[in-house]
């Protein structure tokens, strides 16, 4: 075994965990906690038994399996990028209908005389 199998073992086992945490901690839910073990451990098993996969190369023409690896990784990588910014943007534009909505409704609180008065400070 070489090193280099032997880092990106610790590492997928360590993120293993941290996902496991994450799901504890309730930062997503069991569906998310499946998806991450399931490409965790799948890295564990290339990196273990890179035989296994060697069949997959052939048709896919890639001259190793290491090349594949980066390659899927690299769709991974740009697929999950997309998914960010849309939940980002969803996110922003229900932050701005929410403040929007707190706004008005402050302003007909107060009968549309501009802002509500600040209280008196404590002396």
């Amino acid at each position: 075994m070489s090193i280099l199998q032997l880092a990106v073992c610790a590492f997928a086992l360590a993120m293993a965990y941290l996902s496991y945490l994450g799901f504890r901690r309730r930062q997503f839910r069991l569906g998310g906690l499946v998806l991450w073990e399931i490409i965790w451990i799948g890295l564990v098993v290339v990196s273990l038994a890179p035989q296994l996969f060697r069949s997959l190369t052939q048709p896919l023409h890639v001259a190793r399996l290491m090349d594949l690896v980066v390659v899927l990784g690299m769709l991974a990588l740009g697929a999950i990028t997309y998914r960010n910014y849309a939940v980002v943007q969803q996110l922003r534009r229900q932050l701005e209908e929410t403040v929007r909505e707190e706004a008005l409704s402050g302003l007909a609180v107060s009968g549309g005389q501009g802002s509500a008065p600040h209280p008196e400070p404590n002396t």
